[in-house]
């Protein structure tokens, strides 16, 4: 079991995020200090050993923190499990059948409603080499198993000026 949360702070505010249950968090500052010193499994009641690291603060806050952190905890809403974690291993082995390839990295036609900001998407302008066109291609195949039909698209600000490196691709 693999329970994961990132705790930061922003503007003042105590956040935790549980990254499996997507929750959100806006805790005090006794809370996410406690964080760094908790996890599953919890015990019925806060070890001597953490009230011991949490200088500066109350044991009594200290052990009523640890219950609700508990509480959070057998309520599935803070260090849940992955529930897909069992499956990603699948994904992981399984063949692939699709590939997109981003060819070009431009638009000769600056639209100024273009999602792609007229086709750089906010980076420098650029084709790709048919080179690693044929690579992408030869890594399709490889790792696509027995899988007779192929797809692949060919994307980009605009995807004909990179033409060379689609025609040699396929």
């Amino acid at each position: 079991m693999k329970e994961m949360i990132h705790k930061y702070e922003q503007n003042g505010q105590y956040i935790v995020l549980d990254v499996c249950s997507g929750g959100v968090h806006v805790v005090d500052e006794l809370t996410y200090k406690l964080l760094d010193y908790v996890a599953p499994p919890f015990a019925d009641v806060c070890p001597d050993e953490i009230i011991a690291k949490m200088d500066g603060f109350d044991k009594a806050d200290v052990k009523e923190c640890y219950q609700e952190l508990k509480e959070l905890y057998d309520a599935k809403m803070l260090f849940t499990e992955d529930d897909y974690e069992q499956y990603a291993a699948m994904a992981m082995k399984a063949p692939i059948k699709a590939m997109c390839l981003h060819v070009s990295h431009d638009c000769n036609l600056r639209c100024k409603y273009c999602f792609a900001q007229t086709g750089d998407f906010g980076g420098d302008r650029m084709l790709m080499k048919p080179e690693t066109g044929k690579r992408a291609m030869d890594f399709l195949i490889k790792h696509s198993a027995n899988r007779e039909n192929l797809e692949v698209d060919f994307f980009g600000g605009e995807p004909l000026m990179a033409w060379d490196t689609v025609v040699e691709t396929v």
